[in-house]
């Protein structure tokens, strides 16, 4: 049997930090064009598994959903492939008792597809070849149900982190340990990971980190360690006992391209659609004068996502603080900025605001 592997589409995305309204807007329909290319990878002999957070947040806008409904319905209905959606930690709420958009919308193509759409919303095993593990309540429920997974599985499908000691504990965020999957691979199983934004392999490709498909944030374009070291990201396609990375996002291409640029060199800010990260070092001095110049070019490109990544000389951890900012809705950048400053700067960078507003 034939399968493509996709996963961690975020579609629906609420990005605030680093866009326009206009710039998010662009990004969510980026996403969903970008989805619908993917499915088009497949055809009728193919089963596409999305391999958890198919779209951003549990509770996405009505619109949204129905952008993603109307995709994979028109795919299903053409193509006459087989879907299958396992949900991930964004598509299901923290309270159990709330039906996230993904399963409702999922159980209307059951409803809809019966014999080519399935939904897994708990450990399943599709065929005799294939096992999906979606994403579960806490870390003590994952570790049972890895014991569980049945032998002689060629393909098990997990949501979860890769050997972090963190990610276990962490509110709604899952963890597989290296032993565990040593005990995998020794029994002869492929397994294949969602979750983590940047791809990777480990054990003789034994196991794959296929990382997103297409970016969401500046982060998504960036290599972490040793993951998406060639700067690019791929959908996993997968035939008998061949498992094959093929290309979906450069940071090159025409629509969604990534791009690195100092802040002085603003002028030559590319055109288009994409993600651009401002880079650089400037003094303290200088701090007003980076952050307004950012924001003029915000309000006059049309990249999605702009974020800022200069290091401010004697202000600590803006440099790390601006690789993640744009994924932290509840933190007031500007402040913290603010309070790093002594208070002649922060004189003026607080005038300057108030010119901007």
């Amino acid at each position: 049997m034939k399968y493509l592997n996709l996963n961690d589409l975020h579609l629906g995305v609420q990005r605030t930090g680093g866009t326009t309204n206009a710039s998010a807007e662009a990004l969510r329909a980026y996403g969903h064009t970008k989805h619908r290319g993917l499915l088009n990878l497949a055809g009728p002999e193919t089963t596409v598994i999305v391999n958890g957070d198919l779209a951003d947040t549990y509770d996405i806008p009505l619109r949204e959903a129905l952008e993603i409904y109307a995709a994979a319905a028109e795919w299903l209905q053409a193509v006459k492939g087989q879907l299958v959606w396992a949900l991930g930690n964004h598509d299901l709420s923290k309270d159990s008792a709330k039906l996230g958009t993904v399963a409702f919308i999922g159980r209307l193509l059951q409803v809809q597809f019966p014999d080519n759409f399935r939904l897994i919303d708990r450990p399943t095993a599709l065929n005799d070849e294939v096992y999906i593990l979606p994403h579960v309540a806490n870390q003590d429920i994952f570790d049972l149900e890895l014991t569980k997974v049945p032998a002689g599985v060629k393909y098990l499908f997990l949501h979860c982190n890769v050997d972090n000691a963190f990610a276990g504990q962490a509110d709604h965020s899952l963890n597989i340990t290296r032993d565990q999957l040593k005990v995998l691979v020794k029994a002869g199983t492929n397994v294949i990971i969602g979750h983590e934004h940047q791809g990777r392999t480990l054990m003789n490709d034994k196991v794959v980190v296929v990382g997103n498909q297409f970016p969401t944030s500046v982060s998504d374009c960036l290599k972490h360690g040793d993951g998406q070291a060639d700067g690019h990201k791929y959908a996993l396609a997968i035939e008998g006992e061949d498992m094959e990375l093929i290309p979906t996002w450069g940071p090159k291409d025409l629509v969604g391209w990534f791009q690195e640029i100092d802040w002085r060199d603003l002028g030559r800010a590319p055109e288009g659609q994409g993600f651009l990260r401002v880079t650089g070092e400037a003094e303290a001095s200088e701090a007003a004068d980076v952050i307004k110049s950012i924001a003029k070019l915000r309000q006059a490109s049309e990249a999605f996502v702009i974020t800022n990544a200069v290091k401010v000389a004697g202000v600590d951890g803006v440099d790390a603080l601006a690789e993640s900012v744009e994924d932290i809705k509840s933190v007031d950048v500007v402040q913290m900025l603010l309070e790093s400053l002594d208070p002649e700067q922060r004189t003026v960078v607080e005038r300057l605001l108030k010119e901007e507003a």
